[in-house]
């Protein structure tokens, strides 16, 4: 993991099956994803968004 992508510590993903998830943003602060999971829901309000801690793991944005 690059140092770029350690600076991002939140994700923030939509399931879209049962398995499968989708990254929709990275963010430094919990409470920068946590605003925009309820702007998201908003919007969408019959998905689901959840915020995650990114460790460990690489993600991609997008699907």
């Amino acid at each position: 993991m690059t140092n770029e992508q350690q600076l991002f510590d939140w994700i923030v993903v939509r399931q879209v099956s049962a398995c499968n998830w989708i990254v929709l943003s990275q963010f430094r602060r919990r409470n920068d994803a946590d605003s925009y999971r309820q702007t998201v829901r908003r919007f969408c309000p019959d998905r689901v968004e959840v915020v995650f801690r990114n460790h460990l793991t690489e993600f991609r944005l997008g699907g």
